[in-house]
């Protein structure tokens, strides 16, 4: 596989990562602050602890998120600031 298609399929996979409402409530819910814990998060966005975590996972392990342990609690937040400028674009395209 050439570099270029390599760059390509990577692509895609991370923006497949995020293309997925769950996911992108989080995302935009972490835009508003430095940082989030995952007690905060669940509650906040209503979302299962069991589907938040693997959410926040699977963005962690794609440089989405940062995690950051605090004693017992964990923060998430943005990894990279483009992410957002990304996801406002497409909000914003949608009519409504």
């Amino acid at each position: 596989m050439k570099r270029a298609d390599q760059k390509i399929a990577k692509a895609a996979e991370l923006l497949k990562t995020i293309a997925n409402s769950t996911r992108l409530k989080i995302l935009l819910a972490l835009a508003q602050t430095d940082a989030l814990n995952v007690s905060y998060l669940q509650q906040q966005l209503q979302i299962e602890q069991s589907v938040l975590s693997h959410a926040l996972i699977q963005m962690k392990d794609r440089d989405i998120l940062a995690r950051q342990r605090r004693g017992k609690e964990i923060y998430y937040s943005l990894a990279d600031p483009a992410a957002l400028k990304m996801i406002l674009w497409a909000m914003n395209r949608v009519e409504g």
